[in-house]
């Protein structure tokens, strides 16, 4: 067994292969300049040329990634150019490939370690994102009538799902907020109409992904055919920074991300359509996909009128 802590992945070839971290590895597709004990190569056309690297000091370890299609330790995505202390076990994942760290001195450390290890800091700064929330329906009314294990599994498999849609399109979930899934793209990863689409497109998908859950969830579970889901898409400015030491505490605060989840609210209630969107993201869509305007409305908590629209 290697000394120090170590990654160890199944490469292209299906052979397994280790490499020890001293005091940092990079990985990418290129890694140009780097020294070979010193790099992990992935010939994958989701790796970044320099997409990540893990930097040891003292007792720890920590991951930062510098990528532009996005890293997920822990079936987590990163938020870009955030890092992340890692631990025994985790798993960093970069397109097809799953790197498994081992550090068995970390994993016997002090107490305070498992803190640790979700720890993600992040230098307070200002990006344009487009967000997507997706709100559930008469969740409140299928929580009085069922047991909490009922009420966690119906949630859990379709979080799960719409989960799983974001991550197939380069999103990063931020929250799960009761009933709703909030997620964003960050426009410094990609060209923002690319983003922007990206984020309409998983919503396109979530809706028809839940109208086969909704035929499954509805033979399980009585009641579960009253559930609906509104999604609500904004874009705008933000602030990305930290509360805490929890990868939980990282925190997105804008106006838009509030956008959001009002539109969530009115859509398929007080608005015709599934998925509404504000116009700046109409304005970074319209060419891609089909966008209907649904006019100026009021909105609860907010001054003034906002110009909506809807996509098919």
């Amino acid at each position: 067994m290697m000394n120090n802590p170590y990654l160890e992945w199944i490469d292209e070839n299906r052979q397994v292969n280790r490499i020890e971290i001293v005091d940092r590895i990079f990985i990418g597709r290129t890694c140009q300049g780097i020294e070979v004990h010193k790099r992990i190569l992935l010939q994958s056309p989701s790796a970044s040329r320099d997409h990540a690297v893990i930097d040891r000091t003292a007792a720890h370890l920590r991951i930062t990634d510098t990528s532009k299609n996005g890293t997920w330790v822990n079936s987590v995505r990163m938020a870009a150019g955030s890092e992340l202390a890692l631990a025994d076990g985790d798993v960093i994942r970069i397109g097809e490939f799953h790197l498994r760290v081992s550090y068995p001195q970390h994993a016997s450390a002090d107490s305070d370690d498992g803190l640790q290890t979700a720890m993600t800091l992040v230098t307070p700064s200002e990006m344009t994102v487009t967000n997507l929330v997706a709100d559930v329906r008469k969740f409140s009314e299928f929580s009085q009538k069922h047991a909490s294990s009922e009420v966690f599994d119906l949630m859990k498999e379709i979080f799960a799902n719409f989960s799983a849609i974001i991550n197939d399109f380069k999103g990063t979930v931020k929250d799960y907020a009761g009933d709703a899934v909030y997620a964003f793209w960050g426009h410094r990863d990609a060209a923002p109409e690319n983003q922007a689409v990206r984020a309409c497109q998983a919503a396109l998908q979530q809706m028809e992904r839940f109208d086969h859950l909704w035929a499954e969830l509805s033979g399980k579970y009585s009641g579960a055919d009253d559930l609906k889901v509104g999604w609500g898409i904004s874009t705008g400015p933000v602030t990305m920074s930290h509360y805490g030491s929890r990868l939980a505490d990282m925190a997105l605060v804008g106006d838009c991300i509030n956008v959001a989840f009002r539109l969530s609210d009115v859509a398929n209630k007080v608005l015709p359509a599934h998925i509404v969107i504000c116009s700046q993201t109409a304005a970074l869509v319209r060419n891609d996909l089909t966008v209907k305007d649904l006019g100026e409305i009021s909105i609860r908590g907010r001054k003034g009128m906002e110009h909506v629209f809807a996509i098919r």
